[in-house]
Formats: structure tokens, C-alpha cells, sequence
């Protein structure tokens, strides 16, 4: 029965260690694709008077309209990374063992 639970709490680890090192990753692909993503405007724009401030002749028509948006673009980034690292890590797993 001990084994059993050292078993389990040795998997757990591994598992919360995966977890918060796919957490670590993604909050940093988050801070890099909302970079790219406001050069773009994609998905979100969150600049006014163009849909992107990297071909924008002059100055004053690149603002940001609201901040609430750039959050939002990055939370959609770190989270998008998040699931295509866990959504790998499965397929990896499953293709190594079958």
C-alpha cells in the first residue's frame, strides 16, 4: 500500500512539474506573439485608426484604444500556447507508448 502511494505522489510531481514548465513556456510565447500579433493586429486590433501600427505612415493614428484588449490578446496567446503544448504532450505520449 505504501508503494502504491509513493507511486502516486511520484506521478503528481511529474505531472504538476510538466504542467507549471508548459505554464512557463507559455507565458513567455504569450509576451512574444502579443508583440508580433500588435505589429499585425491579429486577432485582435487594438490600435486606433488602422488595423496595424507596423505600416501606418504617421504616428498619431497608432494609439491604443483600450488597454483591456491587449490583455485580452495576451491572455488569448499564453493560452493557445498552453493547449498546443498539452494537446502535443498527449500525442507524444500516446504515439511513444502504442
Amino acid at each position: 500500500m505504501e508503494q502504491l502511494r509513493r507511486r502516486n505522489a511520484a506521478r503528481s510531481t511529474g505531472k504538476r512539474s510538466r504542467f507549471l514548465h508548459h505554464l512557463s513556456v507559455s507565458l513567455f510565447a504569450g509576451v512574444v506573439l502579443l508583440t508580433i500579433s500588435a505589429l499585425f493586429g491579429y486577432p485582435i486590433s487594438f490600435t486606433g485608426g488602422s488595423t496595424s501600427c507596423l505600416f501606418v505612415a504617421s504616428e498619431y493614428q497608432c494609439s491604443v484604444t483600450s488597454p483591456v484588449l491587449i490583455v485580452w490578446d495576451y491572455a488569448f496567446w499564453a493560452i493557445a500556447t498552453l493547449a498546443t503544448l498539452s494537446v502535443l504532450e498527449v500525442a507524444l505520449t500516446r504515439s511513444s507508448t502504442g
